[in-house]
């Protein structure tokens, strides 16, 4: 008893604890139970959304990459088709360049051998008319008619 009193415990150690228990009991009501259960529901919804906010990232992660996927196939398709594509107009352009030196030269052709018959024409017309004309000259530069 004498350690309780060289601490400084007596006789109004019974009040201060029953102010002690009636003070805690009602803070534990009216001040720590509420408290503890809005920080228990804060708690529960910042860690639920957390983890539905992680769970959004990783479902758009996912998605991010179907997509990536799609549209490198769809790039692909578009790719070959376009291919093919410039393939065929290539073959097409072959085909109509071959079809337009054939017939131009059909075309060149055709006017060399013309030509080449209205030079011979003109040739033997103006081989028939040398004498005439050479007739023609030596009168003028004579000045008179040498047919007779």
């Amino acid at each position: 008893m004498s350690l309780l009193i060289s601490l400084g415990v007596n006789q109004t150690l019974g009040m201060q604890l029953g102010i002690f228990l009636a003070v805690f009991i009602v803070l534990k009501y009216f001040l720590f139970g509420p408290y503890f259960e809005a920080f228990k529901k804060r708690a529960e919804s910042t860690v639920g959304q957390a983890e539905l906010a992680e769970r959004y990232i990783a479902e758009t992660k996912d998605l991010e990459d179907q997509f990536a996927m799609k549209a490198q196939v769809a790039n692909e398709r578009y790719r070959s088709v376009y291919d093919q594509t410039r393939a065929e107009a290539l073959k097409e352009y072959d085909k109509m360049v071959s079809a337009a030196r054939a017939t131009s030269k059909v075309v060149v052709d055709g006017a060399r051998q013309q030509i080449q018959t209205d030079m011979q024409a003109a040739q033997a017309q103006l081989t028939k008319e040398i004498p005439d004309v050479a007739k023609i000259i030596n009168q003028k530069l004579l000045g008179k008619d040498l047919s007779t």
